[in-house]
Parts: C-alpha cells; structure tokens; sequence
C-alpha cells in the first residue's frame, strides 16, 4: 500500500507553500507561518554548530496516522506559540494488531512515503538512538550534535503542564511524545491569547494551522 491511499494527508506538508485564502484568516499567524521556514533554518543552523541557544521542539508521533496527524497538528501550533524550531520523529508505521493480514495487504510506511516536504527540514534532527546515548542527547543522522535540559512532555501526566496552562513558558528546548491533541490546549492558554497570536475562534486557527 503505498501514500495515494492514505489518506487525508496532513495539509501543514501537503504544499510547498503555506497558503489559506479563507475570509477569517488572521494576520498575525498568516505572518508568523510566512515567516517561520526562515526562522527554522536559521536555529537548525545553530544546532548544527552546537549552539545551546538553539529553541526546538522534537515530536515523536506515534500509534495509529489519525493519531499522529493531531499530535503533529498539535505540535506545530505549540512551536509556533513559543518560537520553536519544529521537528518531527516519526517511527515507522505498521499494520495495526487488529488488521486482517490475511486480507489487507499493509506495507510499513515513512513518514517522507504519505506527505511531501514542506519548506523546512522537518526531519533533520531527532532523538540520538545509538547504543550508549543519553535520553536528551540530540542527533542529525547519526551524529550527535548536541544534549543540554530538555523538557519532557512524553505521557498523560506531563502533559498536564499544557492543560494547566503556560504553554507560552515551555521551552526553549522541548521532546514531546503524543498520540492525541492537544491543539486546544494551545490556542486556547490564556497566556498565549495574550500574544494574538491565533484568533479567538478555536475552529478558525485549526483551519489556518491545517492550511
């Protein structure tokens, strides 16, 4: 099975470029999704020279594609709220458990298989998974280039720290593992309204965030 059935494909990646013509586009996230492809490569640059002032969130999206597209939906508004450099650690998709084998016919998929790349390197760092790496040690490739404090929001009770509130304080260097959303929780944190940087009609930021 390849990536024309897997469908609907996470319209963030579906288009080299971000474009959302809808009457309720907002134009301070018009502006910040305009401008961000720039600001990544730019602390990408810095990652690769091991500069500790790089800001970045590593994404790990997991279980099923429907789960994953809202976790990855979900972190791109969270980098966007606190000026994050996005990257996304995708593990290989399977058959789930419950699929019949003996009928459907599953192929193991990347995530470069189902979207095509947007206009920034979304892969290019991820989690080090060399035998003897440290849980916040940073690679691209193989190479490590980088460790140092890392905030871990990777289960139900870390998470919490989002629900809570305070989005807008988390970071500046960030691993989330997330099989659900938490897009709400976002454009929704009350110290985030404060920046204007989503409209006030939660629907309305989803439609501009997925365009």
């Amino acid at each position: 099975m390849k990536s024309a059935s897997l469908l609907p494909l996470l319209a963030l990646a579906a288009a080299n470029t971000f474009n959302y013509k809808g009457d309720d586009a907002w134009p301070a996230l018009q502006k910040a999704i305009a401008d961000y492809p720039k600001f990544h490569a730019s602390e990408l640059e810095k990652i690769k020279k091991g500069d500790t002032s790089a800001r970045f969130l590593i994404l790990t999206a997991y279980h099923g594609l429907g789960n994953r597209e809202r976790s990855m939906m979900s972190g791109f508004a969270f980098a966007l709220a606190n000026r994050l450099a996005f990257f996304v650690d995708f593990p290989t998709a399977t058959c789930d458990s419950s699929a019949d084998r003996k009928t459907v016919a599953c192929n193991a998929v990347e995530l470069n298989d189902m979207y095509r790349n947007p206009p920034f390197e979304w892969t290019a760092v991820s989690h080090c998974s060399f035998k003897g790496a440290q849980r916040n040690d940073i690679c691209i490739g193989k190479k490590r280039v980088g460790s140092g404090s890392v905030i871990n929001l990777q289960d139900d009770t870390e998470e919490e720290v989002i629900r809570r509130g305070g989005v807008h304080k988390i970071g500046p260097r960030v691993f989330m593992k997330s099989d659900h959303t938490l897009l709400k929780y976002v454009v929704c944190d009350n110290g985030v309204r404060k920046t204007r940087l989503f409209p006030p009609d939660f629907f309305a930021a989803q439609r501009q965030i997925e365009a």
